[in-house]
């Protein structure tokens, strides 16, 4: 059992009603570290026990990882262990707990980067994600900027390679490849966005090619593209379609 919190109220009023944002924030700053706590150490006592022999591996100093979330920045003790010798290793000691973070900010907190980026300016989506989480830190938007980056190019990066065609097996039985539900609409436009400061007509400009498919039931899915940029505009409509049915 563990005591996160003591709340205090005097007479029922509007401003006493239930949680403050503050008092809120600070709940779930603290829940998260006593879980965050016993997960650490659930995790060093399962890996503790070398898994080719079992001999319980040697420690031999510990250092402090930190990790970014949406309730509070986490400063956790990272041990370093010998590796056992029973076989042979490419380094002699190693640390579990980075093995098991690699990432330095937890995947909520870059999904709402992103979709926060997407909506609004970087440095106003960070001051709106500090005023209504407990993020132990200012969010600067270059680092809301790198981080959004940072996503895109992973997103980038799990984008299958382009193709001149995507239908796949014998030709002849393509007759035969079941429709998606109709019906599926695909809406395509384009825009050029100029430089603040274009000096010719020719420079300072790109063409943005933007499209929607709206299928008959559920929720549209956006794509977009740079059409001189891009090197994989078939595949990325194509994967927007792929869960419609379209094959």
């Amino acid at each position: 059992m563990h005591e996160v919190a003591e709340l205090e109220r005097g007479a029922l009023r509007a401003e006493t009603l239930g949680l403050g944002l503050e008092e809120a924030k600070d709940l779930l700053a603290q829940v998260q570290d006593v879980m965050v706590a016993e997960q650490v150490r659930r995790c060093l006592v399962q890996r503790v026990g070398c898994p080719d022999c079992g001999k319980a591996r040697r420690h031999k100093d510990a250092r402090t990882i930190t990790v970014h979330t949406l309730f509070g920045v986490l400063r956790l003790r990272s041990p370093r262990w010998h590796h056992c010798a029973c076989r042979p290793h490419a380094t002699k000691t190693f640390s579990p707990l980075a093995e098991v973070l690699p990432e330095r900010a937890s995947p909520e907190l870059l999904y709402l980067e992103a979709k926060f980026a997407g909506l609004v300016s970087y440095g106003l989506g960070a001051s709106l994600l500090g005023e209504l989480l407990p993020l132990g830190r200012r969010l600067h938007a270059m680092t809301v900027r790198r981080h959004v980056q940072a996503t895109a190019q992973r997103v980038e990066d799990e984008l299958g390679p382009e193709q001149a065609m995507f239908i796949e097996g014998c030709p002849g039985d393509w007759e035969d490849l079941p429709r998606p539900d109709l019906p599926l609409t695909v809406g395509l436009d384009g825009g050029y966005v100029h430089a603040s400061k274009q000096r010719s007509r020719r420079e300072g400009w790109f063409e943005v090619i933007a499209g929607k498919s709206m299928p008959a039931e559920g929720e549209a899915k956006s794509f977009g593209f740079v059409q001189t940029y891009d090197t994989k505009p078939k595949r990325r409509l194509f994967e927007l379609l792929k869960p419609r049915g379209c094959r």
